[in-house]
């Protein structure tokens, strides 16, 4: 079974302390890192600490962004997962135009599936036949679901593709998505969960009950093992 490093704070201002100066500490030294943003709240709020608080402590300028799924709206569109990082990091950071690798949600999903995947073979590492992203930043919903893979097709989960596309239960709106194969080969992986909604899926998935095997989050397992969860206390309350 993987090693899971499982932190959990009292407050999300604690827990986006915590993973900043995790970050600090993983990209310092290195001449170039490459980073897989995710949507939600959470990432919005430690975009934002980021900005106020670390913008002179790690060397931005070096770091690849891109992104481990996207809503089909165009960048614009308040939806897009694009736009939030944009006007929350990529922005008040300046982060060059050329360390900006977005997925394209205003183009055709299928088509944009295979882009994107030809984009990562483009300018990540080749390990072992599959691009090497050096951290994958996922969150959780309230159903299980990370990235675009959600519940109700765990069919996805074994596919060989490198990104693909999923449709949202609910909504019917269209995704592309990181797959979990790719989601698997990063270097390392961190969870930012927060939220009393979540809490139940995260006590099942970190204690590899039964039911967990309905979540796609707790098919997520890096083979190099480097696997964080950063949770506030809401999500994390002990069953």
């Amino acid at each position: 079974m993987i090693h899971q490093n499982i932190q959990t704070f009292p407050s999300t201002a604690e827990l986006a302390t915590a993973f900043a100066n995790w970050l600090v500490e993983i990209t310092a030294g290195k001449d170039s890192f490459s980073i897989a943003l995710s949507g939600g709240r959470t990432p919005i709020y430690i975009f934002d600490f980021l900005v106020e608080h670390y913008q002179d402590k790690i060397d931005w300028q070096k770091i690849k962004f891109y992104w481990g799924d996207e809503r089909c709206v165009p960048p614009q569109h308040e939806e897009s997962n694009y736009r939030s990082a944009l006007e929350h990091l990529l922005a008040p950071l300046n982060i060059p135009a050329e360390n900006i690798f977005r997925m394209h949600g205003e183009a055709n999903p299928e088509q944009e599936a295979q882009r994107y995947a030809q984009v990562l073979k483009d300018t990540l590492p080749d390990v072992q036949g599959i691009p090497q992203i050096d951290l994958v930043l996922l969150g959780m919903g309230a159903d299980g679901h990370t990235a675009s893979l959600f519940p109700n097709r765990l069919d996805l989960l074994s596919s060989e593709e490198i990104c693909l596309t999923a449709v949202h239960p609910e909504s019917g709106q269209i995704r592309v998505s990181f797959s979990m194969q790719l989601i698997n080969h990063a270097s390392t992986v961190a969870f930012l969960v927060t939220g009393a909604d979540k809490a139940e899926k995260v006590s099942s998935i970190l204690q590899g009950d039964e039911n967990a095997k309905l979540f796609p989050a707790a098919y997520v397992k890096p083979t190099s093992e480097q696997l964080y969860w950063f949770l506030d206390q809401a999500a994390h309350t002990k069953p």
